[in-house]
């Protein structure tokens, strides 16, 4: 026993000395309940991004419209206000859901006949199709008792009789984008992209530790190659990795786990490029910098869920904190995940990603700027040595 406690004395005083082992046992704990309850701090999704098209123009009509309106749950654009604009805002995003009362509304109400409201929501994301088919058929609801209750009130009938009144607007309800709810369709490209995230940032930032551990990255630097081609050399078969990995995933997603893809293949593998590059050569600058391949390897494990979370593939963006969202345009996954939904899902062009694929490409650019950072001031001192950013003589290399 007392061996064993010692054992754990000395453990406890190795994760006590060690600052990333101290970080991960101890701290990263805090943050993820710190990061957790930032993103989901709202509890419910309210506010919902909706369209109103009221066809009736009635009384009867405008009382359906109060409560959409009026309640916490939706938020109204007014701008929309035609079938085939809320269409279009669907397509894009603009809205989430919305409700179409049809022309004869008021007159099958007068006439005591059943009618039905038109309730459309997008299911790409499950969280916003549940919370609208429930927020709908409460809203219903709450209208048929208010119209009972005042058509009794109007006609001095028996409550008894209120069957004939009840229940005489219903809720047809259209799904688009994932009518079958599937979570695969949901959930599993996002998966997807963080495992190629986190390995393809892993493959590329052990390369340059690992020339640093076997003294082999200075001959890179004493070379007379030029930066960009240092670069491109060394990200090169990580690049052609990755989009493999990537067009295999989707491959096997798709016949095998029934992962919906849709749209243009073009499209699809421009994102993939894009977004493999983006990876690459980030993480090509965070090799440059880390001192070991071990600092490397804690550090990514402890990336990947905070990146699924603050990027809004799950939890709605609009209801996340500013500043975690725009930490979350700082990794390719949040640019990646929402473009290829648009793409595979929603069967959407080039026009409508095209923001995702400037920042994408952005990204890029700064991977690259950022890679080019490293020194190579070479200065020869004798026939047969070299010295290297002022550091100590090497002999040089034939």
């Amino acid at each position: 026993m007392r061996t064993m406690l010692n054992i754990a004395n000395y453990e406890v005083r190795h994760i006590l000395k060690d600052r990333v082992a101290f970080a991960i046992v101890f701290l990263a704990p805090l943050f993820f309940a710190f990061l957790m309850g930032s993103v989901y701090y709202s509890a419910a999704i309210n506010d919902v991004p909706f369209a109103l098209v009221d066809l009736d123009n009635s009384l009867a009509s405008r009382e359906v419209a109060d409560y959409f309106s009026t309640g916490q749950h939706f938020k109204i654009n007014p701008a929309i206000d035609t079938y085939e604009k809320m269409e279009k805002a669907m397509r894009e995003g603009i809205i989430r859901g919305g409700i179409v009362v049809p022309e004869d509304f008021s007159k099958k109400l007068a006439r005591k006949q059943s009618t039905e409201v038109l309730v459309v929501y997008d299911a790409s994301n499950l969280l916003w199709g549940y919370n609208i088919r429930k927020f709908a058929y409460e809203g219903m609801d709450e209208f048929n008792r208010r119209y009972a209750a005042a058509y009794l009130q109007s006609m001095g009938m028996h409550p008894a009789q209120s069957d004939e009144v009840l229940n005489l607007v219903n809720c047809s309800i259209m799904t688009w984008y994932n009518p079958t709810y599937s979570y695969i369709n949901f959930l599993y490209a996002g998966v997807i992209f963080i495992i190629l995230h986190q390995l393809g940032l892993l493959g590329v930032t052990l390369t340059i530790p690992r020339e640093k551990e076997g003294n082999t990255w200075i001959h890179y630097l004493a070379s007379p190659l030029e930066r960009w081609q240092i670069i491109f050399g060394k990200s090169l078969p990580y690049i052609i990795a990755g989009f493999f990995n990537y067009a295999l995933l989707l491959w096997f997603a798709h016949h095998f786990i029934l992962l919906k893809i849709e749209g243009s293949i073009l499209l699809i593998a421009l994102l993939g490029f894009l977004y493999t590059c983006a990876i690459i050569f980030l993480g090509f600058f965070i090799s440059l910098y880390a001192e070991n391949s071990l600092q490397i390897s804690r550090y990514l494990i402890l990336l990947s869920i905070p990146i699924f979370m603050i990027s809004g593939y799950t939890w709605p963006r609009y209801r996340i904190p500013g500043i975690i969202i725009a930490i979350s345009e700082l990794t390719p996954f949040t640019w990646m995940a929402e473009a290829f939904r648009k793409v595979t899902i929603k069967n959407l062009g080039f026009p409508d990603i095209a923001y995702n694929v400037l920042g994408l490409s952005i990204m890029i650019v700064i991977g690259l700027a950022l890679s080019g950072t490293f020194r190579k001031d070479r200065e020869p001192i004798a026939e047969d040595k070299i010295r290297v950013n002022g550091g100590p003589e090497y002999p040089r290399r034939v």
